[in-house]
């Protein structure tokens, strides 16, 4: 998303952290320069700063969309019909839309990769209101779900990150968020999704669209199994992060980075000390 605002519960200041290594022996972890963040090795913390303060989170909801999704319906080829109020349901806030026509019959596996790889507000909406029913209904999904994988410090306000009702009412932490990713990579149609660089799908009227992932690391990262990007000028860019080497699988996230590169820049900088690169 952008030109968003959203704002920050605790921990605004952004400074560059040098978290503790993984053992008092091993190698200094590289520092980084956000407001928190967590990286796990195996489901063991290794590094983590300002981790359980809580944030806003932007974009990083729509994992918890798709989650919320996939326990539900397991036709995913279901079509779901494109309506004028997905295509404007982010207007207000310019955010980022997969670029969806109204009346157009969309496939939901689809409208998740409009989603994850495009942070689409549009392709969020369609399937919130489709599986709420109703947008209100859908968000009480996604806090129940939080509720019951013991996510007690993350609260929705809505299906994607915008600064509503309040600039406060979207929030997690950067040990909740990893938490959740490594929930989200135990359904194989979502880690399909969110490691896949670019996708042309075709909708049920013939019409083709293209996505491509905001996550760049896809695709350049060795083993990068992706999850999901998120800006607002409050949240600061963040970024939650996957990859698996053999036997070692990390999970990570970063919360509040000053710059798009920089989210990526750290990110693979603790996933190369993970692995001993």
């Amino acid at each position: 998303m952008r030109k968003l605002i959203v704002s920050v519960a605790v921990g605004t200041a952004l400074v560059a952290v040098p978290a503790a290594p993984a053992s008092a022996a091993g190698p200094k972890p590289p520092t980084v320069k956000a407001a928190a963040g967590l990286l796990s090795l195996n489901g063991k913390t290794i590094w983590k700063s300002n981790a359980t303060a809580r944030r806003p989170i932007a974009s990083l909801a729509k994992v918890m969309t798709v989650v919320v999704v996939l326990r539900e319906e397991k036709n995913l080829d279901r079509p779901v019909k494109i309506k004028r109020k997905y295509t404007t349901y982010g207007d207000k806030w310019g955010a980022t839309e997969a670029r969806l026509i109204v009346g157009d019959r969309v496939k939901v596996r689809d409208l998740m990769y409009g989603t994850m790889l495009e942070s689409g507000a549009d392709a969020a909406a369609a399937l919130a209101d489709t599986y709420g029913p109703g947008y209100d209904a859908f968000v009480k999904k996604m806090n129940r779900e939080a509720k019951r994988l013991g996510l007690k410090n993350t609260k929705y306000a809505n299906f994607d990150g915008l600064p509503y009702p309040s600039q406060y009412s979207t929030y997690s932490t950067a040990a909740e968020q990893v938490k959740l990713g490594r929930y989200a990579l135990r359904f194989p149609t979502l880690k399909k999704v969110i490691a896949t660089k670019k996708v042309t799908v075709r909708s049920l009227n013939g019409r083709s669209y293209t996505w491509k992932n905001t996550n760049t690391l896809i695709g350049k990262y060795k083993g990068g199994l992706g999850i999901k990007t998120g800006y607002t000028s409050k949240a600061g860019y963040c970024l939650l992060f996957a990859a698996e080497r053999g036997k070692k699988t990390q999970i990570g996230v970063v919360l509040g980075s000053p710059t798009p590169g920089r989210r990526f820049t750290d990110a693979t900088r603790l996933l190369n000390w993970g692995f001993g690169v």
